[in-house]
């Protein structure tokens, strides 16, 4: 029984420590969507010190209770939440996740459900920070359609307009 014990615990720390090697972000929820472990990078993101800080809590409530707008997302539109109990796996990469400050950031998230003899106990959710990238395709979105050196309008922009307004009724 010892024996098996400390081989259970080498093993639980060996998984551990996976986790915490890795850049992306981890945690896992039971069925009713409280944090079950996080590894490191969940919580630098996140703005969290100690994994006693998530782990028990609801991560809806937590960390995905809003729209970018602030107003709040029911649990029942909850892509995370929706994707586990229907038993599949979602992704998204156009909506926000909060830290501990309150302050919101784009995220890129894939969430999978865990199942254990056939049913479903929860779900496992990847994340990264996405806010550069959003950054930059806006960035990219507006070099397309304005000249970099007078931020004015281009002729992409006005062959885009062109082809709207060329219609029939006009």
């Amino acid at each position: 029984l010892v024996e098996t014990n400390k081989a259970l615990k080498e093993s639980k720390e060996r998984l551990q420590l996976i986790l915490n090697s890795t850049g992306e972000a981890i945690y896992g929820i039971d069925i009713n969507g409280n944090c079950t472990f996080c590894n490191t990078s969940c919580l630098k993101i996140l703005g969290y010190k100690d994994p006693k800080e998530l782990i028990g809590k609801n991560m809806h409530l937590q960390i995905h209770h809003s729209y970018r707008d602030g107003t709040p997302m029911p649990l029942e539109e909850c892509g995370i939440y929706k994707a586990f109990m229907e038993g599949t796996a979602t992704y998204s990469d156009d909506e926000m996740f909060w830290r501990a400050d309150g302050t919101s950031f784009d995220v890129e998230y894939c969430s999978y459900p865990q199942y254990k003899d056939g049913k479903i106990i929860g779900a496992v959710v990847t994340f990264k920070d996405n806010t550069e990238r959003k950054r930059n395709e806006e960035y990219i979105k507006y070099l397309s359609y304005h000249d970099s050196l007078t931020g004015l309008y281009n002729r992409m922009f006005l062959e885009n307009e062109l082809k709207k307004i060329d219609n029939p009724k006009n």
